[in-house]
């Protein structure tokens, strides 16, 4: 079967690659109906004979696109449950193949301390040679792929929509930037519209893709924890960053952590999953025990901090930025407060 045929057959009817094989196996004499008997879905094969003339044309004017059958198939997501059969790119797919992906994930409604640690996390691991999967989603997700876009690695994104359509319009930029520097795929079909389904389902693809993910913050029913779920079925280990037990985006990822998750509260934190790439030793920091001390008795803006330590401006702004990497404290409506 050529492999426009078979791209053209698995999205018309939503073949699986073992439902495409066994589609193989059987033999079709006419690309339109199957004339040799099969177990397959009923519904699906109506599906397919409906929808094939439309889907085949669509194909024709997007070449970029690589099947279960290519060998450019990404190995990480070959082995997986319920891989996709065809995956649209735009980019570098030799990105997919990459032995070291980690896939950053989080809530949309991330507030400063989530939107900083996923921001400044992608972009050290970027320069480690990391390369950042993500969602494309606003909030964490947005935040990982610009720290990793600020690196000197790549980031991989994975859209719940077809690849030529910007989803949410607020990414748009932030879409082509990782069309041109790193990679962008999905698995639906040219011109899907962001349906609602669609979002949770290209999630086992994020999570297929890395050999761990990391959630940044994450609400109980937050779609970061689907993912997490599906990198634990897939034999993949699950980091989390701890946050306030009184905060509804902390409450996915506390959870997590409590069962089992490994607690993240700096970059160093992550190596294990990434033994062969050499991480610096982080150098101790002056002012930690004084600053924690001080934010421990409550919030402080700035400029308290500054009359309550001996430093100058310039130290105290590198040490509370080493800080909020660290995952110790972070900053919101102007004052800063300890995780």
């Amino acid at each position: 079967m050529e492999r426009a045929e078979y791209a053209a057959i698995a999205l018309s009817g939503d073949f699986s690659p073992s439902e495409m094989e066994e589609i193989e196996n059987s033999g079709i004499s006419d690309t339109h109906l199957f004339r040799c008997r099969t177990d397959l879905n009923k519904v699906k094969l109506k599906r397919f004979q409906k929808s094939f003339p439309d889907v085949a044309k669509i194909l024709s004017r997007f070449a970029n696109f690589i099947t279960f059958k290519d060998v450019q198939y990404p190995e990480a997501l070959r082995n997986t449950f319920e891989p996709p059969s065809v995956i649209f790119f735009e980019g570098d797919p030799g990105l997919l193949n990459s032995r070291n992906i980690l896939a950053i994930v989080g809530s949309r409604k991330a507030d400063g301390y989530g939107a900083s640690i996923a921001k400044e996390y992608a972009k050290s691991l970027s320069e480690k040679g990391i390369t950042i999967v993500s969602g494309l989603a606003v909030g964490i997700d947005a935040q990982a792929h610009i720290g990793a876009l600020e690196g000197r690695g790549s980031t991989i994104g994975v859209l719940g929509t077809g690849i030529d359509v910007a989803y949410p319009a607020s990414n748009r930029t932030l879409i082509k930037s990782v069309k041109q520097k790193g990679c962008v795929i999905s698995e639906f079909l040219p011109g899907t519209p962001p349906l609602k389904q669609n979002f949770p389902k290209r999630n086992r693809i994020i999570s297929g893709l890395a050999r761990a993910v990391f959630v940044v913050q994450a609400t109980m029913r937050s779609g970061s924890l689907i993912t997490a779920r599906l990198a634990l079925e897939n034999g993949r280990d699950v980091f989390a960053v701890p946050g306030d037990i009184n905060r509804r985006n902390s409450e996915g990822t506390n959870w997590l952590i409590k069962n089992g998750a490994k607690l993240i509260s700096e970059c160093i934190d992550i190596i294990d999953e990434f033994p062969e790439i050499s991480f610096e030793e982080p150098q101790t920091m002056k002012l930690q025990s004084r600053v924690l001390d001080l934010l421990g008795n409550g919030p402080l803006t700035f400029g308290e901090l500054l009359l309550m330590t001996d430093f100058s401006s310039k130290d105290l702004i590198v040490e509370l930025t080493n800080l909020q990497l660290g995952g110790y404290i972070f900053e919101e409506n102007g004052r800063w407060n300890r995780t």
